[in-house]
């Protein structure tokens, strides 16, 4: 048997003749030594547990590789794509930056600072929803092409169940007893049960539901984990469309298809901006919308909050990665490089116009109303690709390397402790609403400051106490599952002829077409019984 380098999610294995192949080694059996490298120890370390075992018991073997549909044979693991951990520590910046000067700045006659920090709202959610298409795309399409669907699906799941239910329901009880949402029990008691319902099942974005007052079911206990649920949709798609993804080959194809979908949900986005006033209506007959323009409306819920208004820039950032896969293999001209700067170069232009037209609003009201509509979803989603595309494909640019540096990395790591805890820490440093003065000010700033590192030594721990160890518990958990049930690894790998049955991808997709169903049944006809009781 020869050696085998692991790097990040894949084993290359070397063989005498000199030359490398690469083969797929599943997230859950490199759980363990992604721990390892993030507690700073190397894979071949020791620290109470076992690497080898765990690999081992995952049914993992270093067996000629099949070749396999999907990501190409020569790329790189996600985890040495480091110019993508520098992107997730700006999205997380962006919204911890955002909500720390509206949260801590809120003077009565001076918007100045709100302002300054409400334009980093352009890229912040957007930013994490493409990227989170890219990354789940590029680590998983080849675990769906070489496993049997029943091993593939639970081990996809059970991986992403890991990676953000830990932390969730850790902030989720502080948001029960912050909130003091126990108390509602005596006198609200369908509202608490609708919370932990949903809340615990991670569906508190899929529909529409008002609570009482100016609270909305995504208003709750953590309010912020409206993302993870939606995220939580995502994930269920990609179960339904990966293989599609997958089966995309061509570059032109994929940039058609790409093209279209963006142009096509770009059009009906503007064409319902438009029809504002019809949907409006619709809400308030339909679904118990009395909240008119504010961002509790059913409009603002279905194109910022919901999975169905969000799910095109999760599949934009999957289309994106099967793109930069099928180039993977072929390495980069100096013609293509130049291009490639270009193309970076547009990206990040378009964006920072972007943020400053929605800031300085230059184009008139109805250039503007659209600008600040398409900013809550798709408005910045193709150039976002670009930008991830270019940071994988051409690490070399000087963006990408300063993405790359060790201290991005680290911060990248901490994104999702970063996004979770900020809610709670910013709240320590809030004042009163209070008059602009210049002292002031000067105040406001400081707290900002010390609130945004405060958040991140928070967020140091809760990933290291927290998301690491729950992960890793986890997915060894869900490795020893699907060892007692479906046998060893390599006993459900697929063969070169095999391919998934038209039954099976008929089946998933009836099933996900059933979940919809369900839930829009659940939203119109079970839903509105709910209000006498929730206002």
């Amino acid at each position: 048997m020869q050696p085998a380098i692991v790097h990040g999610g894949i084993v290359a294995v070397y063989w005498p003749s000199g030359t490398n192949t690469l083969s797929h080694v599943s997230p859950i059996a490199m759980d363990e030594i992604a721990s390892k490298r993030e507690s700073g120890l190397r894979p071949g370390e020791s620290d109470g547990a076992d690497t080898t075992r765990a690999v081992a018991l995952s049914g993992v073997a270093t067996m000629a590789p099949v070749k396999i549909a999907g990501i190409g044979q020569a790329g790189k693991s996600s985890q040495e794509l480091k110019a993508l951990h520098g992107l997730r520590f700006f999205a997380a910046f962006c919204i911890l930056f955002s909500h720390a000067c509206s949260w801590l700045a809120n003077f009565k006659d001076s918007k100045a600072i709100y302002s300054f920090g409400d334009i980093f709202t352009v890229f912040g959610m957007t930013l994490f929803f493409v990227l989170s298409g890219f990354v789940i795309h590029y680590n998983y399409s080849r675990l769906f092409s070489t496993m049997r669907p029943r091993w593939a699906i639970v081990e996809f799941l059970g991986a992403r169940f890991a990676r953000i239910y830990p932390l969730f329901i850790c902030f989720f009880l502080v948001g029960l007893a912050v909130d003091e949402v126990l108390l509602w029990y005596p006198d609200h008691k369908l509202n608490l049960l609708l919370v932990l319902g949903h809340y615990l099942t991670l569906t508190q974005s899929w529909t529409y539901i008002v609570l009482y007052g100016d609270r909305g079911l995504v208003n709750g206990p953590f309010g912020l984990s409206w993302s993870l649920s939606t995220e939580f949709f995502f994930y269920l798609s990609y179960v339904v469309l990966v293989l599609h993804i997958t089966r995309l080959r061509s570059f032109f194809g994929l940039l058609v298809t790409a093209g279209a979908m963006s142009v096509l949900v770009l059009v009906v986005f503007i064409y319902a901006r438009a029809h504002r006033e019809a949907i409006d209506a619709f809400g308030g007959h339909y679904m118990n919308d009395h909240f008119g323009l504010s961002d509790r409306s059913v409009f603002w819920w279905f194109f910022y909050y919901s999975p169905y208004g969000r799910v095109f820039e999760f599949i934009l950032g999957c289309l994106t990665a099967q793109l930069y896969a099928l180039l993977a293999e072929h390495p980069v001209s100096p013609r293509e490089a130049r291009w490639g700067r270009i193309l970076l170069g547009s990206s990040l232009a378009f964006l920072g116009l972007y943020a400053l037209a929605y800031h300085f609003a230059p184009f008139g009201q109805v250039i503007q109303a659209l600008i600040e509509f398409l900013k809550l979803n798709f408005g910045c989603a193709v150039a976002i690709a670009a930008v991830i595309f270019c940071v994988s494909r051409y690490p070399s640019s000087a963006f990408a390397l300063m993405l790359s540096t060790p201290l991005m990395v680290a911060l990248g790591d901490l994104s999702y402790s970063i996004y979770a805890a900020h809610t709670w820490t910013l709240r320590i440093f809030e004042r009163p609403e209070t008059d602009f003065s210049i002292g002031r000010a000067w105040e406001a700033i400081f707290r900002i400051v010390l609130a945004i590192a405060l958040t991140i030594i928070l967020s140091t721990a809760t990933f290291r106490l927290i998301e690491v160890p729950a992960r890793s518990w986890l997915r060894k958990s869900v490795a020893r599952h699907l060892l007692r049930r479906f046998g060893p690894r390599e006993a459900n790998m697929l063969s070169k002829a095999q391919v998934y049955s038209l039954r099976f991808e008929i089946a998933v997709g009836v099933l996900f077409v059933v979940m919809i169903g369900t839930m829009l049944v659940y939203q119109f006809q079970l839903v509105p019984h709910f209000s006498p009781y929730t206002r």
